[in-house]
């Protein structure tokens, strides 16, 4: 049985979805538990884009995606700058 509760799903897996303001409030935690840096870089991030395309965008990335079964929880997050986090996608 899966349990909704204020925007967190949580699966008979342990697994655990976030949508809304329970995301944006992951986000939050993870970007300031990682003190605005990125974990890769080590640049400082902004929590907003200052421009479209913005390399130094905060992006929140997946430790586990959540494709493979991962969770939205402050363990399984990092804080990335945006040019980092697509590094990361593209293999490079």
């Amino acid at each position: 049985m899966i349990i909704k509760e204020n925007g967190v799903w949580t699966y008979p897996s342990g697994r655990v979805r976030r949508k809304g303001a329970a995301l944006e409030q992951l986000r939050r935690q993870c970007w300031l538990q990682h003190n605005e840096t990125c974990q890769n870089c080590g640049e400082r991030v902004y929590y907003t884009a200052r421009f479209a395309g913005d390399p130094l965008a905060y992006d929140m990335a997946h430790i586990k995606s959540r494709g493979a079964g991962g969770s939205d929880t402050l363990e399984n997050v990092r804080c990335l700058c945006h040019s980092c986090h697509m590094q990361e996608h593209s293999g490079h």
